[in-house]
């Protein structure tokens, strides 16, 4: 419902919290009510161009050799000096998944940007920014359905002082920095947290049944979502890289070299894709890299 032109706002522009008429600040949040929040962001989608560059940030994506469609999607942006990206892998077995995670992707950056705009911090909007893009996923099908559309979701938020990522299920994120490539998410299934703790990818348990079936997504039946969230403060300056599994499999197995640290973001995605790509290309291949200015305390 909009307000009458005019009218005095009755919920918070900020916190969505009930206004009475002589309130000047809202009680919840304590912020004025007169001055909206404003999200002067530059953002872009994967719907637009499957390269995306806004310099520290960028981004890529493609099909890959195997597969006839794009279900991937990221989305990237940049508000004043906080750089974001997020990458939703759609589920290929469920009808109608590369609309969810393009949907997903496209609200849970505007919503990571927007609680940024608000002056949250950085854990609570990287928290907050998967419930947008749950319900962006979930308006696309019916909890009744058999399989309705669902996808994958991981973002990071690179601020001046540190880095932090949310996820939920299998898209992971990494930190590139002058020592490699290494892992900054535990992927939500028994295989997951066997690599997290040194399994080798090829070991017979990452093959027994069920071993890497998804445990969390985001869709109409996945039910109320919690992400897992990481913040660091990087000690020296590297990328933060967010992909799909198209490169996440070559990259934890070592088939795909580790990124150039200090290379430009849209350079280093490029190359990122073209190894896996010269690796197989089985599956659909998105990457999105930010950089990240260290020397924060650790």
């Amino acid at each position: 419902m909009t307000e009458p032109e005019g009218a005095v706002p009755s919920t918070c522009a900020h916190c969505g919290a009930a206004l009475e008429p002589a309130w000047r600040f809202c009680e919840d949040c304590g912020r004025d009510r007169a001055t909206p929040p404003t999200v002067d962001a530059t953002l872009a989608f994967s719907a637009a161009d499957p390269s995306l560059d806004l310099d520290r940030v960028a981004a890529i994506t493609d099909r890959g050799r195997r597969r006839e469609r794009n279900e991937d999607a990221v989305a990237i942006g940049v508000l004043g000096d906080v750089a974001a990206a997020v990458v939703c892998d759609g589920v290929a077995s469920a009808p109608g998944s590369a609309a969810a995670a393009l949907a997903a992707s496209e609200a849970g950056l505007r919503e990571l940007l927007a609680a940024v705009a608000r002056g949250d911090e950085p854990t609570a909007a990287t928290t907050a920014a998967p419930t947008a893009a749950a319900d962006a996923a979930a308006a696309l099908g019916d909890p009744d359905d058999a399989n309705p559309p669902c996808c994958t979701y991981v973002s990071a938020l690179v601020t001046d002082d540190g880095v932090t990522v949310g996820w939920v299920d299998h898209s992971p994120a990494y930190w590139a920095g002058s020592t490699g490539t290494r892992r900054l998410t535990v992927d939500d299934s028994a295989a997951g947290r066997l690599f997290a703790e040194g399994v080798a990818v090829d070991d017979p348990r990452m093959a027994e049944p069920g071993a890497q079936a998804l445990e969390r997504w985001l869709g109409a039946d996945a039910g109320p979502i919690t992400p897992r969230v990481r913040r660091f403060s990087p000690t020296e300056s590297g990328l933060v890289l967010l992909c799909s599994d198209g490169l996440s499999r070559y990259l934890d197995a070592g088939v795909v070299a580790p990124a150039d640290h200090l290379g430009a973001p849209l350079a280093v995605a490029r190359t990122l894709l073209g190894r896996a790509l010269a690796a197989g290309g089985h599956d659909n291949v998105t990457v999105a890299a930010i950089a990240a200015v260290g020397g924060a305390p650790a």
